[in-house]
């Protein structure tokens, strides 16, 4: 972490997430508060159900609070409508998945330049930021493969070149080495944590993996939906 920097990236109070209804209600969040200075790289622990992706989600804008703020770069997300929520996540946020999410009809770097291609950057730009950021996780060689000429861990290199794409202030990474072995996993870790710092970004991980916690600046720890250690 750098700790010349105190500026808050992330900044939630109070924030419950319940879903259903009556006696099938079942609450995922309970009142969670937590702050994360910019360029941080926090590692979410828990169990499966533990509330873990929900969280992500919310800070993300892929899901809404029933209650409380979720403050993200300065913006509180709860009083954004689904207009201002989609400029997040395509100016702010950017997204690593545990399923990779890769479009396969698209070649590795299309799918690195897809985020560019969305905001309508010219073609010559995208594909040489696509060609940098092959480079930079190590595929410079595979960027005409699709996704079913990779190996996993190949993919997830792609994956997170294409979250590097737009340049975002917060990476989002949920379970990303939950499909990989545990050597490629380790790689990969190592990587997030590389380009965290060469970038300056916040990153927020849900893991099980207790290397990946290893290499976080902190541990957060939620059980039953609930932060137990902050």
């Amino acid at each position: 972490m750098n700790t010349s920097r105190y500026r808050l990236m992330i900044d939630l109070h109070n924030v419950r997430r319940t879903y259903g209804s009556g006696r099938s209600a079942v609450t995922a969040l309970h009142d969670i508060s937590l702050q994360v200075p910019e360029g941080e790289m926090v590692a979410v622990a828990g169990r499966s159900g533990s509330g873990k992706t929900t969280l992500l989600n919310l800070i993300g804008g892929l899901d809404r609070p029933d209650h409380g703020e979720v403050i993200v770069d300065g913006s509180d997300l709860t009083q954004l409508d689904e207009a201002g929520l989609e400029a997040v996540r395509r100016d702010i946020v950017a997204f690593i998945f545990q399923g990779f999410g890769l479009v396969p009809e698209l070649t590795a770097a299309e799918n690195v330049g897809l985020p560019l291609r969305l905001r309508r950057t010219p073609s010559a730009a995208r594909e040489q930021r696509a060609a940098l950021l092959l480079e930079l996780v190590g595929l410079e060689a595979h960027g005409g493969h699709r996704p079913d000429e990779l190996s996993g861990g190949q993919m997830q290199r792609v994956a997170i070149a294409r979250a590097l794409a737009g340049s975002p202030r917060l990476l989002i990474a949920d379970e990303p080495t939950g499909q990989l072995d545990t050597e490629t996993g380790l790689a990969v870790m190592a990587l997030i944590r590389g380009v965290v710092e060469a970038e300056g970004m916040t990153a927020i991980i849900s893991t099980h993996d207790p290397l990946m916690m290893a290499l976080a600046d902190r541990v957060l720890r939620i059980e039953d939906g609930r932060l137990v250690d902050a």
